[in-house]
């Protein structure tokens, strides 16, 4: 898996170890062109998406990641990039550079017993109320992509 990315965001303290933690995230808009997105429990805003599971691949993950968070079933448009953000996980305190393959994906379905993360709640935003309220900057990064 790559250590170094061509868009790299946050920056470390000097020496300072850290966790490399690959995912698929997902760019998605419903029929009226409104970007669906996740808000966890905690009321942060995400692009759908999390880690690739060993032996997964990041089109697998994303697939997966979205039936898991929202019960959509989705197909794949187009690869969007990857693009990685330094950051501290207070809940692991350690670093992570969290390493995001984007893709662009179309609902095609939708199955309520696909969706496991019961924090989570599907939201569809015009982009840009999305853009500002995003958690990390990776996902304003895709959304970027999308919007150009």
């Amino acid at each position: 898996m790559e250590t170094t990315f061509r868009i790299q965001f946050g920056s470390l303290p000097p020496g300072m170890p850290f966790f490399t933690r690959p995912g698929s995230y997902a760019v998605f808009f419903n029929e009226q062109g409104l970007l669906g997105l996740v808000r966890n429990g905690e009321g942060d805003y995400f692009l759908a998406g999390g880690g690739i599971e060993p032996g997964e691949t990041k089109e697998q993950a994303i697939i997966r990641e979205v039936a898991e968070e929202t019960g959509l079933l989705v197909k794949i448009d187009a690869y969007l990039g990857v693009a990685a953000e330094y950051f501290y996980n207070a809940d692991n305190q350690r670093y992570v550079n969290k390493a995001g393959y984007f893709f662009l994906v179309k609902p095609i379905g939708f199955d309520p017993a696909l969706k496991v993360e019961d924090d989570h709640t599907l939201l569809w935003l015009p982009v840009e109320q999305a853009h500002p309220l995003m958690y990390h900057d990776i996902y304003r990064w895709a959304l970027d992509k999308v919007r150009q």
